[in-house]
């Protein structure tokens, strides 16, 4: 049976209801659901299953026991136990890595952050503003004594308000934060350009309509900064990057006055003002989750749309000029959410979400590779079924990390690449599992070129250039030698 847009935007609102806690604040994102959704209505969703009375702070701390080991897949590392939720990441170094989101307590959902220093991960102690729910939906920061966090909070007379907290190295503290004249207001992601220059991009109700918010700290206080807001009726903002001062991007959804059209929506900073940017729609609804800002100059927008008979991903590419689709690759047949991307380098981006099949709740975690060309789907690790990645971070030369939820727990899954440089393989024996698509970043100064050396031509990765990269899923078991052909070098997946 086809499924019409309306059914897929209830389908995507009976998981909120179907995840309970671990996903209700992912309705403004996942699929533009609130455009569909009444904004008292979806109060009310999250709203839901708040207790009496919270604790003041988070003070329980826990580690993993095991650290697992970086391999050129996408693997899972395991977590802190727990009722947690993760719903974004960010890389300061490789031993230096943070995702937040909350954890239940029994009572009520309160802020989560959790610190990988390069062997395990450790929940942190963060306070947590008083009575009601609170969710930490982002992080961003500009080194690792200079990290911040914002989402939102609730209390129990059901008003919604900004949450921001920062980390100096020594203590997670809350940051005062502004809200508009509101019964509703959320932040949904924050990113730093400098320790003094730090952006944070959500949306407030305003009657029966989303508006636009974006938030700035000058190294004193946060302030609320003018937004267009071109929907006539609801505009939300999820995402929010930083390549400078002068150069930031923000992307959500616009819809209009009925909610019936959902549009995306892409807003850019130019060091004095918020200006909308043109952005294509290939379905209905089309709406954008998240954004990268890259340093070599590339900006993409990753989200999801209806085609009329699925959904599936949406990945744009553009500049303050306007914005192009690129397409990428989809579950044939199932619905196909991004939530988050990130790059590595200027040929190795990542994207995350989640697929399902049409007419089940199973949802599993989906990512997506760029190697420079296109776009095609990888290997994703799997906690069990209702698997969903939220956020996504990366860095040269070819690792990053993934978060997310099952239906119980949080999810994180590490990859580091083979790199390929102008002598050869590090390292030259990587081991992989049956089903794995295994990466390598082209790190060298000239390009490479890999091919499979057993003689079954199973792959040409045909010339690579430097910082791009090439995936290839190895679905039969056994052990396979890989040449550069460039070089001579040779090495060994098994």
């Amino acid at each position: 049976m086809k499924t019409n847009h309306r059914q897929l935007i209830g389908k995507l609102a009976i998981t909120f209801s179907m995840f309970g806690n671990k996903l209700k604040h992912f309705a403004p994102i996942a699929g533009a659901a609130a455009s569909f959704l009444s904004a008292t209505a979806l109060r009310r969703t999250l709203s839901v299953g708040l207790g009496l009375a919270a604790l003041l702070g988070v003070s329980a701390t826990g580690a993993t026991n095991v650290a697992s080991e970086c391999r050129p897949a996408w693997s899972e590392t395991p977590t802190p136990p727990g009722s947690n939720s993760f719903y974004a990441v960010v890389a300061l170094a490789q031993d230096d890595v943070w995702a937040v989101g909350s954890r239940y307590d029994g009572i009520d959902d309160r802020p989560l952050a959790e610190h990988f220093d390069g062997a395990q991960w450790v929940t942190m102690t963060i306070p947590a503003p008083g009575m009601g729910a609170a969710y930490l939906r982002g992080v961003g920061g500009s080194s690792g004594t200079d990290v911040w966090a914002a989402g939102y909070q609730t209390t129990h007379s059901g008003t919604i308000k900004t949450l921001v907290e920062h980390y100096d190295a020594a203590a997670w503290t809350i940051v005062p934060s502004p809200n508009p004249a509101s019964s509703a207001s959320y932040l949904s992601a924050v990113a730093a350009v400098t320790t003094n220059d730090i952006w944070a991009a959500g949306h407030y109700l305003e009657g029966a309509f989303y508006r636009t918010l974006v938030e700035h700290w000058d190294g004193a206080s946060w302030t609320i900064v003018q937004t267009p807001n071109p929907g006539e009726g609801s505009n939300a903002l999820n995402g929010i990057a930083v390549r400078g001062p002068n150069d930031i991007y923000a992307v959500g959804y616009q819809s209009n006055l009925s909610g019936t059209v959902t549009s995306t929506l892409v807003l850019h900073f130019d060091g004095t003002s918020w200006n909308v940017v043109p952005s294509p729609n290939p379905g209905q609804p089309s709406s954008l989750a998240a954004v990268l800002a890259a340093p070599d100059g590339q900006t993409w927008a990753a989200g999801f749309y209806y085609d009329g008979t699925q959904g599936r991903t949406l990945l744009l590419h553009g500049d303050d000029s306007g914005f192009i689709a690129v397409p990428g690759e989809d579950f044939p047949g199932e619905g196909n959410v991004l939530l988050g991307i990130a790059a590595a380098g200027p040929g190795n981006l990542w994207a995350c979400g989640y697929h399902y099949p049409n007419g089940t709740s199973d949802y599993q975690g989906l990512i997506e590779h760029y190697d420079g060309e296109q776009w095609s789907r990888v290997s994703s690790a799997q906690g069990d079924t209702y698997t969903y990645l939220a956020g996504i971070t990366a860095w040269p030369p070819g690792a990053g990390w993934a978060v997310g939820n099952t239906l119980t727990t949080t999810i994180a899954e590490s990859v580091c690449e083979i790199q390929v440089n102008d002598v050869g393989f590090i390292p030259r024996t990587a081991g992989a599992i049956l089903g794995d698509t295994v990466g390598w970043s082209v790190t060298g100064s000239v390009a490479q070129r890999l091919v499979d050396a057993s003689g079954m031509t199973l792959f040409d990765s045909q010339s690579r250039a430097p910082g791009s990269s090439f995936q290839f899923s190895f679905n039969s078991a056994g052990t396979y030698p890989v040449s550069d052909t460039a070089n001579g070098a040779t090495s060994t997946i098994a």
